[in-house]
């Protein structure tokens, strides 16, 4: 009898600590929500909390398309958001014109404002079979990231030639690295903009723009030796907690 009591009392202690362990697990949902008219593809980035407990997050919307032809495009959105408990919101819409013989991608990752940890993620895939007969393939990768994506968010012409150019020379490299990169443009005084080249969330290198097409050259050589520099650094971090 005295065995039986102890025991109650230690499912009395441990059976609720399990249970809000395995609600935990689950407290944010991403969730990708379409919605099809005519060839034009609507889809929302929805998010819920299903915990009881305010959340601060952030999200990206990455959407890669492979047309007929074999081009692919892409289109990217993020933010900062919050939950309150019990608390369903869309986040970002994107409408994508796909035909039959298009394909398309779609991964909606939420992660932690504060620790960066990944806490939910959905995909989409529309004729997934497509995408593997292009030797430049986009991959999902389940530390947040999608291999060999390059995002433009240029805006002058220069900025978009500067973009094109180094398009077109990253897409001929043998690997990709696992992270993507992006290419934006800010305003600056005057004429120029200022170039960013960013990986996950750090800029790494940053120039004034210039139509000078010598500048243009040494420019991207130089984006590459930092890309290259900061592919070296990641990766020794990363060995060095390989056991």
């Amino acid at each position: 009898m005295k065995q039986l009591y102890i025991l109650l009392i230690l499912a009395t202690m441990f059976f609720p600590v399990l249970k809000v362990k395995g609600q935990d697990e689950k407290k944010v949902v991403a969730k990708i929500e379409t919605k099809d008219t005519e060839g034009q593809l609507k889809m929302s980035a929805m998010a819920t909390n299903n915990s009881g407990t305010y959340q601060e997050l952030n999200y990206l919307l990455v959407s890669i398309k492979k047309g007929n032809g074999g081009n692919l495009s892409n289109n990217k959105q993020s933010g900062k958001f919050s939950l309150n408990p019990n608390e369903t919101k869309k986040l970002s819409e994107m409408s994508v014109n796909i035909s039959d013989k298009d394909a398309l991608k779609t991964f909606l990752y939420i992660r932690d404002e504060q620790t960066h940890k990944l806490v939910s993620k959905d995909s989409l895939e529309i004729n997934h079979n497509s995408f593997r007969k292009k030797l430049s393939k986009v991959e999902e990768e389940e530390s947040f990231e999608l291999r060999g994506l390059t995002i433009d968010e240029t805006k002058s012409k220069v900025g978009k030639d500067f973009y094109d150019a180094f398009y077109l020379q990253y897409s001929q490299l043998p690997e990709k690295s696992n992270f993507t990169i992006t290419i934006s443009e800010l305003p600056s005084r005057g004429t120029n903009g200022q170039i960013n080249i960013i990986i996950e969330d750090k800029q790494i290198y940053s120039f004034m723009t210039n139509p000078n097409e010598d500048y243009q050259k040494e420019q991207l050589a130089m984006t590459f030796r930092y890309i290259k520099d900061y592919n070296a650094k990641r990766n020794l971090i990363k060995n060095e907690f390989l056991y």
